[in-house]
């Protein structure tokens, strides 16, 4: 799993795709907003990650999406290097309605493993507070 770091090397605490399991059984707060974070990939000349507002169990059509971008390094931690601002969208995407972040690749020579988290914060609904993710190897290193 590793280590999640900011970008001043403090440890975060993160939840990921199994966040709300406890001891074996699922605890369930809120609605779950479905997996909206794209695969981070590469945008000419940087690394980017896109967020969404998939409904899931949620009902209202509107939600906070940021999502932050994070780099493998070899001493098992994931590296912070951007994160979007936050922004109101709709359900259902599109490129109207997503956050973004999205750094400079510094090099291009090394094929690294990046991960893209996403929070959701349905409006008016209590949500799971789950910070899902997908992750994708891109060519793209950040010093």
């Amino acid at each position: 799993m590793g280590t999640y770091l900011d970008e001043k090397g403090n440890v975060l605490s993160m939840r990921g795709r199994d966040a709300d399991l406890v001891a074996g059984s699922a605890l369930l707060l809120g609605c779950t907003p479905g997996n909206g974070a794209d695969q981070p990939h590469w945008s000419s000349p940087d690394v980017s990650g896109h967020g969404t507002y998939v409904k899931g169990t949620c009902t209202n059509n509107t939600a906070k999406v940021y999502n932050c971008l994070y780099e493998w390094y070899t001493d098992s931690t994931w590296r912070q290097k951007a994160c979007s601002s936050t922004v109101t969208v709709n359900a259902g995407g599109g490129s109207a309605n997503r956050s973004n972040a999205r750094h400079v690749c510094h090099s291009t020579s090394q094929l690294i493993s990046w991960r893209n988290h996403e929070d959701v914060d349905v409006i008016g609904e209590v949500d799971d507070g789950n910070n899902p993710y997908r992750d994708a190897s891109v060519w793209c290193v950040v010093n």
